[in-house]
């Protein structure tokens, strides 16, 4: 199953447990493919340098360049979007999950942002949750 896996999601699972962390479990199993592009790595990247992620790093006993090495490894990297829609103009960012999640065919874009979680469905790709996600997945693998 392919799935597009928003930011906060992401580094919720890369420094927590709970369904994001099992999420990425997964993606590292091969039990779903999880794709990127260039643009969320970089987000990525950049939420992971704010201050109040530094003391959950350092109790990790790693660093953000360390905790984005091992995301990229999780991920199966495709061409950026070519068109990306303005189907979220409160937040212009989430646009390019969906984007991304339409041009490679991806079945579930998964987020905790209000916004994409708002629309539910987007062009036949299901918005849902880390929690929602994991009962999806535990579904199919019965």
């Amino acid at each position: 199953m392919k799935i597009v896996i928003d930011t906060n999601v992401a580094v919720s699972g890369l420094l927590w447990g709970g369904p994001p962390n099992q999420i990425l479990k997964w993606a590292r199993d091969g039990v779903l493919e999880a794709i990127g592009c260039e643009e969320i790595v970089e987000e990525t990247r950049r939420v992971l340098r704010y201050k109040k992620f530094a003391k959950r790093i350092s109790n990790l006993d790693t660093s953000p360049g360390e905790v984005i090495a091992y995301f990229m490894n999780l991920v199966r990297f495709v061409p950026s979007p070519g068109s990306v829609p303005n189907a979220i103009p409160e937040d212009t960012f989430d646009n390019i999950f969906l984007a991304l999640a339409f041009e490679n065919d991806a079945v579930l874009v998964v987020s905790g942002d209000k916004h994409l979680l708002s629309f539910e469905a987007y062009e036949g790709i299901q918005i849902v949750s880390p929690s929602e996600t994991t009962t999806i997945i535990e579904t199919l693998r019965v």
